[in-house]
């Protein structure tokens, strides 16, 4: 066999590329390391987190909770590939709740960074810490260092990227704009997982740079959604806004149940709520910025959903697009969280139904606000098919079978419709 032959043979690639080249696709941006961190304070039980970035990142990110801390029968583990106390098993995934499940976060920031350092404690040590360094590889450097420390886990990552000078310095030419990527991701995770998550959870981001300290984001760890949104963008958007619930019964796809051999036909009831603009000109906003959607809690990205409500929105308010904030409550076992490495990519299942009964709820919803509006209207004081609102269009009710099959009163606010 010639030379030539033996380099192009088939061969096993060593574990130390296999672990960075994975670890790259992991960590692909300095909001999804921070997203990461943030999660695992959340999953700890922390109830105050405080994330710092040094020039806007470029230096370093460090994590502060009030968790439960890190025992030390976990030190070695910690930031090993695939090492994970949240599932044991693939069937778990159908039951998982917490915001990481694959234990590849840890290692990945391990194989991208100058360093990791931890700094924990547990209930039982406090106010005593110790500070756990590790390797590039996920292993543990050293534990032998302590520190002063309450309960809960300071993770500092510096030098993001280093290791990939490329990536590195694409980074630090667009380091503004990564920060303002970032930023808007950590209000995602202010609204709906820090009021729902641990009894509220207290957020707050701060950025130094030149030695200049300034606030970015703040919340009050209240179990309000509307007290989240008046930190973040003050009390004249809450004005603008009003609760959201909605209760639909989806049918699942034919296709899919034949897929499992199934012949009867089955549902699944999802609850979709949050804060919603409120349906009248001006109260909407010029562009599609603030828009959050999640599964179960768990932030995502919803394009044909976000689509929906968008196009229902703008039947009614043409120039205009709505403030969203819409949480699918549906069982785990319906929909994949484990699509994409940053966890933001979400199949639902039979979602093609379950967007045509969101379409018609809405419409329903705007229909009540056009027949409240032309009833109070002083002129004309008669009905006329004129001033009467639009038919729900018939391919969406035949669709979702609503005569035979209504999904459950929705309410906006504490109006019934």
């Amino acid at each position: 066999m010639s030379d030539a032959q033996t380099s192009d043979s088939i061969k096993a690639i060593d574990r130390a590329s296999v672990h960075r080249i994975t670890s790259g696709q992991v960590v692909i941006d300095l909001q999804t390391a921070v997203k990461e961190l943030v999660e695992n304070s959340l999953d700890a039980g922390a109830t105050n987190i405080e994330v710092r970035f040094k020039d806007h990142g470029v230096k370093s990110i460090e994590v502060i909770d009030n968790g439960s801390g890190i025992s030390k029968e976990n030190y070695e583990g910690l930031a090993l590939k695939h090492h994970t106390s949240k599932l044991s098993n693939f069937e778990d995934l159908t039951i998982v709740r917490s915001f990481g499940f694959r234990g590849e976060a840890l290692s990945s920031l391990c194989a991208l960074s100058e360093s990791v350092v931890f700094t924990t404690a547990t209930a039982s040590e406090a106010p005593m810490g110790t500070v756990l360094e590790l390797e590039r590889s996920g292993k543990l450097k050293s534990s032998d260092a302590k520190v002063a420390r309450q309960r809960g886990t300071t993770v500092t990552v510096t030098g993001l990227f280093a290791p990939l000078p490329v990536r590195r310095k694409e980074f630090e030419r667009n380091a503004k704009r990564e920060f303002l990527k970032a930023l808007n991701l950590l209000q995602a995770y202010a609204l709906v997982p820090c009021v729902q998550e641990n009894q509220g959870v207290r957020l707050t981001v701060f950025n130094q740079v030149s030695g200049w300290k300034t606030s970015a984001l703040q919340t009050d760890g209240s179990r309000s959604l509307k007290s989240s949104v008046s930190s973040l963008w003050g009390p004249k958007q809450v004005e603008n806004l009003v609760p959201l619930d909605l209760r639909c019964i989806v049918r699942t796809d034919k296709a899919s149940l034949k897929r499992q051999g199934i012949l009867e036909e089955q549902t699944t009831e999802v609850r979709v709520t949050g804060l919603i603009s409120k349906f009248s000109p001006g109260n909407g906003r010029a562009s599609a910025d603030r828009q959050f959607f999640y599964v179960n809690g768990r932030p995502c990205s919803l394009t044909k959903i976000q689509k929906a409500f968008n196009e229902v929105y703008r039947s009614f308010n043409t120039n205009q697009s709505p403030f969203v904030i819409a949480d699918f409550q549906l069982p785990t076992a319906s929909c994949d969280i484990n699509v994409s490495p940053d966890k933001r990519t979400i199949f639902i299942h039979s979602e093609g139904n379950l967007i045509l009964a969101l379409k018609v709820i809405h419409l329903l919803i705007v229909r009540r606000v056009s027949d409240s509006r032309a009833h109070n209207s002083i002129i004309p004081r008669r009905h006329s098919r004129r001033h009467s609102p639009p038919p729900v269009p018939h391919i969406l009710c035949k669709r979702q079978s609503l005569r035979s099959n209504p999904p459950a009163v929705p309410s906006v606010g504490n109006r019934l419709l």
